[in-house]
């Protein structure tokens, strides 16, 4: 799987965690910024908000979500590490994992 599917599969799952509230581009800013531009001239598909890192024989992923405040935002942040975690796991992701996931904001659920 290529990195950006996988960047797009655990934006997917970011957004199925209990006390998710959105998922932010973690990308570096220029890169998130020609990203959304070429998504909206339809120069490439829906991308994936989760930043993918790749070394000899490690994986990094940083996400940056909102979190609502029914639940503890950092028991949601471990939730979401754990299902990305599993998630790489599934896709065949081998190596040093190492999963960042970070509360860019809080918010009340709808």
């Amino acid at each position: 799987m290529s990195d950006d599917l996988l960047s797009r599969d655990l934006t997917e799952v970011l957004r199925g965690v209990e006390g998710v509230v959105d998922v932010f581009d973690a990308h570096p800013v220029v890169e998130g910024a020609v990203r959304a531009v070429a998504a909206g001239l339809d120069l490439a598909g829906s991308t994936g908000l989760v930043e993918i890192s790749r070394a000899a024989d490690s994986v990094s992923v940083t996400a940056h979500v909102a979190t609502g405040l029914d639940v503890p935002t950092p028991e949601t942040l471990a939730r979401a590490a754990d299902a990305l975690r599993g998630r790489l796991a599934a896709s065949g992701v081998t190596g040093d994992v190492v999963v960042s996931v970070s509360a860019r904001l809080v918010d009340a659920s709808s």
